[in-house]
């Protein structure tokens, strides 16, 4: 059987290829989420939910729809904790976005490119890495590309079903992680754009409309439940938080940080945490140019940081390749200046349009790799169709014009780079653990030894008032966050909010004694004291 037909009787099944792959690792690798500093919010919303008091104020410090599938997974029977469900969900958004990958690339160039984008993405190190974290990041990277496959399908077929297919995902999209929103109406506007002065009139227009429509009815549940968090319409969650931290970690105005940070977690004049208040894009400008040249410094920065070579690798991916390799950088950019056959400006406005954003995200951050991994797939697609079309030019030029070449090629190094990323995920290097690290991770098990005390003691389900703090997930209950301000404002925050237990860190060595000399309003309920550092944690029930 001759290649041609090999691949028109069974080129429909090349997604499995991916597929496996994912699996397979991803089987390999397997083992529960950790809980990290930020995942721990997640499994909160979700918790939130399962206990019935839906998405609580959680739900306007971080979008919802990744803790909304750990929660209606862990309803699953043989699902334990919501660890596992956050695990399940994660792998299996880890598998998907290889699937997602394929149909997005298919779509644009071929099944021989989607199948070598899709390895790769199967086992790039950040993914798999994603794979096995409690936060949203591999969520959105799965809805934001199936949405731009969808809205590829649309415009191919002028289809205003596959347009509000798009919408809703694009919806899901915004409600994993909030930019999802600007993506969706910078690719819109773009595609508008590019039917010229008269787009109103095109087929393109009616199907951004449809989108558009779309996406605000599937989103409205959540839209309406920051407003009413916010007293005011919001599409991004926590923007006066992000406005504060801007302030203190991006342009250092203040040193202050987040945690123990009065401007994010003080008590405004009705009682709120003061970074419930809402803000919007007038505050931002604002602030930007209360200082511009050094809002422009502080921007080029950030920028810089986003330039392939120069990303942050952290948060445990320090071994791993950049998450925007310049081998891959290079190839992509190659392509981006060749045509694409039938729509070719409107596969790259799909394709490349999302990168937009890494010209906002300098005004935010610098350079987390977190916010930029869910874009490295746009790059492998295109670094992928770059060596197809590389290998079929040179093919050209050698008067062998066979699509056999460029296909042998591109999957050839796709092989190659796959190989070499599983090595990272499964041989990682064997470094010496540091002193302080050592330290902080049996500061971590007693923390989570303490914070079992409280279901333990006391039953699951109960409203306790802590600080940010990891204890939380294995509290087991609800959570409010503790304000910083005077005992009796942080007292009356807590009847306001109905805690029944207030949670004290202690690091000296208190006697039971003083730990009962409790102020008015609290009496001491329990106490954990660590056997190997010396450290402590004091329950105090709430008197109403």
């Amino acid at each position: 059987m001759n290649f041609s037909l090999f691949s028109q009787r069974y080129g429909r099944f090349a997604f499995l290829i991916p597929l496996t792959v994912a699996i397979a690792i991803r089987g390999y690798l397997y083992h529960l989420p950790g809980i990290t500093s930020d995942g721990h919010i997640f499994l909160q919303i979700a918790r939130n939910i399962r206990y019935g008091i839906g998405l609580g104020w959680q739900g306007g410090w971080v979008p919802p729809f990744h803790s909304m599938l750990i929660a209606i997974t862990s309803m699953i029977p043989g699902v334990a904790h919501i660890q596992a469900a956050a695990g399940f969900v994660a792998i299996t958004m880890g598998v998907l976005a290889s699937l997602a990958t394929y149909a997005l690339a298919a779509g644009v160039f071929n099944r021989t490119i989607a199948v070598a984008a899709a390895t790769l993405v199967a086992v790039f190190p950040h993914f798999i890495f994603m794979s096995f974290s409690p936060e949203s990041e591999i969520t959105y990277t799965v809805l934001q590309l199936t949405s731009l496959a969808l809205i590829l399908t649309a415009v191919k077929r002028r289809s205003m079903l596959m347009a509000a297919l798009a919408g809703a995902f694009f919806s899901m999209a915004y409600m994993a992680r909030s930019e999802g929103f600007l993506v969706m109406v910078m690719l819109l506007g773009l595609l508008c754009a590019s039917e010229g002065i008269r787009f109103y009139r095109s087929s393109v227009f009616r199907l951004s409309a449809v989108a558009l429509v779309v996406f605000f009815i599937v989103a409205a549940p959540y839209l309406g439940f920051l407003k009413k968090e916010y007293g005011a319409f919001v599409i991004s969650p926590k923007s006066t938080y992000v406005l504060i931290w801007m302030q203190s970690r991006i342009y250092h105005d203040n040193d202050k940080g987040e945690t123990g940070n009065e401007d994010l977690w003080g008590l405004s004049a009705d009682g709120r945490l003061k970074w419930q208040k809402p803000s919007g894009l007038r505050d931002i400008a604002a602030y930007l140019m209360s200082h511009p040249a050094k809002s422009l410094q502080v921007y080029l920065h950030n920028l810089s940081t986003e330039i392939p070579g120069r990303i942050p690798n952290n948060s445990g991916c320090q071994h791993y390749p950049q998450v925007y390799p310049i081998y891959l950088v290079i190839p992509c950019l190659f392509v981006a200046f060749r045509r694409w056959g039938d729509l070719s400006a409107q596969k790259k406005i799909i394709l490349f349009s999302p990168l937009l954003l890494l010209l906002i995200l300098p005004v935010f951050t610098d350079g987390w790799w977190r916010y930029l991994a869910p874009y490295t797939p746009l790059i492998v697609i295109g670094a992928c169709a770059g060596i197809f079309e590389a290998a079929g030019l040179f093919a050209d030029r050698c008067s062998r014009p066979d699509s056999r070449v460029a296909s042998g090629v591109c999957l050839s190094i796709a092989a190659a780079l796959s190989l070499y990323y599983v090595s990272l995920t499964t041989v990682a290097p064997k470094a010496a653990v540091p002193a302080t690290v050592s330290d902080r991770l049996i500061y971590a098990e007693e923390t989570r030894k303490a914070a079992e005390t409280g279901p333990r003691v006391f039953g699951p389900g109960r409203n306790y008032m802590v600080p940010w703090n990891k204890m939380i997930y294995y509290l087991d209950g609800l959570w409010t966050a503790e304000p910083v301000a005077d005992y009796f404002s942080q007292l009356q925050y807590a009847r306001k909010n109905g805690v029944e237990y207030i949670v004290r860190e202690f690091f000296d060595s208190v006697t039971d004694d003083e730990l009962k000399a409790a102020p008015p309003g609290i009496s001491l309920a329990t106490v954990y004291r660590s056997q190997r550092i010396n450290y402590g944690v004091a329950f105090y029930r709430v008197h109403y």
